[in-house]
């Protein structure tokens, strides 16, 4: 072939890779926008209720457990309305419970939707905190405390656009359920693992979920941004316990390999697991609508994620960012390493260790387990699972998602909604399993500092943001009804 015709074959190639590249973009969203008609309603005057509400909540200190207490709490609000609830007890542990109250729709057999929060929190060191963490205290607009974004905040929400849909009394085409639920912060043993396994009964004829694992934010993925994150999938779970054994000796005259030693060359090299990037369905369109706010050449990227030669470009933003990189790889987190020392010079005979490896929906943890039991017994160490789980996910085309998308954008002009992946677990993980579909979403914008005041210092929630949620879970409850009635 002569050079000239190399030319031509080169160039048109190019041609080619340059017009699929342009016409070639991902697959967005599909937002339902909104058409049911609304009540006109004072939003601000029922978040102030909600807010004293919320204080009072954050004052049950449900650090893993005492949910009991919360949930009577709770109930004492919907018996003030003349709504029916029950409480469902761990057996042996009747603090451990649950509560649910329901609305009843025309047909109560199919499409019910469940909106659910858990109870329980995690633990606050007061000296870290500028004022005490179950104090509910109230400054200004913001109101403080343990739980005040995870979850309490959106389980008032809930409650009060539920209460909202009986005085208002809004016709229910289908079933709605107000379900709050215990122990999600120690994996949902005496929660929603209990209510799948002995109460099933309770979930019959109900379809959609609207749980947490999705937040609003403000000035976080793109500078000026009002981004509603959606989840709809989360990561699995490979909990492993580590343990290396050899005979001990003297620091100062090391052999080839020790339990130490062995364990540290095991831990550098089980990292490579989380290097691969994976960029699913629902991360692609996550980027597509990114790409929607994006300044170009950003947007012309963000929305061709799975372009060969633009992931190139991508990739180095994804390992830039911890957050992305959770979202589109299996990771590696070393989460314990101890060679019980004696001494400085004394090498010991054993070293234990964990890892906590967050796997993408779709990966086997039985087979990644097995991957890195033959990785261990190349270096002398013993892998033992503590837990297993695999990542789950729900439709991105599901009646609820898009009406969720439709409704947010409206209440919050200049906002996009995005589906999310959730790096964590929550109970949707559970409720996925008998086939309800689940999305998470704290109706509000938050900021990078509220954010990480989840299992942080300083959680707190402002009254703004309870309207906005209040607003948001309301007006969707009322088009989630009117469009399967469609």
């Amino acid at each position: 072939m002569s050079l000239k015709k190399i030319g031509i074959t080169v160039l048109a190639l190019i041609a080619i890779f340059l017009i699929y590249t342009i016409a070639f973009t991902e697959k967005g969203i599909k937002p339902i926008q909104p058409e049911a008609t609304i009540p006109n309603l004072d939003y601000s005057a029922l978040s102030e209720e909600a807010a004293k509400d919320l204080q009072a909540y954050i004052r049950i200190a449900t650090i893993r457990g005492r949910e009991k207490e919360g949930a009577l709490f709770l109930k004492s609000i919907l018996d003030k309305r003349g709504i029916p609830s029950r409480i469902i007890e761990y057996p042996g542990k009747p603090d451990r419970a649950s509560l649910l109250a329901e609305l009843k729709g025309k047909d109560t057999t199919k499409e019910g939707l469940i909106l659910t929060s858990h109870i329980d929190v995690v633990e606050a060191d007061a000296k870290d905190w500028d004022v005490p963490p179950f104090s509910g205290v109230r400054k200004g607009a913001r109101i403080h405390g343990r739980g005040a974004v995870d979850v309490k905040g959106l389980g008032i929400m809930q409650l009060h656009a539920f209460l909202l849909i009986h005085e208002k009394k809004i016709p229910l085409e289908r079933n709605l359920m107000f379900l709050a639920i215990a122990d999600e912060e120690s994996r949902s043993e005496h929660g929603a693992r209990f209510l799948v396994d002995k109460h099933k009964e309770i979930f019959n004829g109900y379809e959609y979920v609207w749980n947490e694992g999705g937040t609003g934010s403000k000035d976080i993925a793109i500078k000026g941004s009002k981004v509603f994150n959606i989840q709809l999938a989360e990561k699995g779970a490979v909990w492993l316990d580590l343990k290396a054994k050899s005979i001990p000796g003297h620091g100062s005259t090391p052999p080839v390999s020790y339990a130490a030693k062995s364990m540290v060359d095991f831990l550098q090299e089980v990292q490579n697991i989380g290097n691969k990037t994976m960029i699913k369905d629902e991360t692609a369109a996550f980027f597509y609508s990114l790409g929607g706010i994006s300044n170009f050449p950003d947007s012309f990227v963000l929305k061709r994620s799975r372009n060969p030669l633009l992931f190139l470009i991508l990739k180095g933003v994804i390992n830039s960012n911890r957050h992305l990189r959770a979202m589109t790889r299996n990771t590696v987190s070393l989460t314990g390493i101890d060679s019980h020392p004696i001494g400085m010079n004394v090498i010991t005979s054993e070293t234990t260790g964990s890892i906590d490896i967050r796997i993408l929906p779709g990966q086997d943890e039985k087979k990644i387990f097995e991957e890195v039991k033959a990785l261990g017994e190349k270096y002398g160490v013993e892998v033992s699972a503590r837990h297993l789980e695999s990542g789950s996910i729900s439709p991105m085309d599901g009646l609820l998602f898009r009406v969720l998308a439709g409704t947010v954008t409206a209440v919050e002009p200049g906002s996009i909604a995005t589906p999310f992946l959730s790096p964590g677990t929550t109970d949707s993980s559970y409720l996925r399993q008998i086939g309800l579909k689940c999305y998470g979403l704290i109706p509000a914008l938050l900021s990078s500092e509220e954010i990480d005041g989840i299992h942080g210092k300083n959680e707190s929630m402002s009254v703004p943001q309870l309207k906005m949620g209040i607003e948001i879970l309301f007006k969707s409850i009322i088009e989630y009804n009117h469009q399967v009635a469609k």
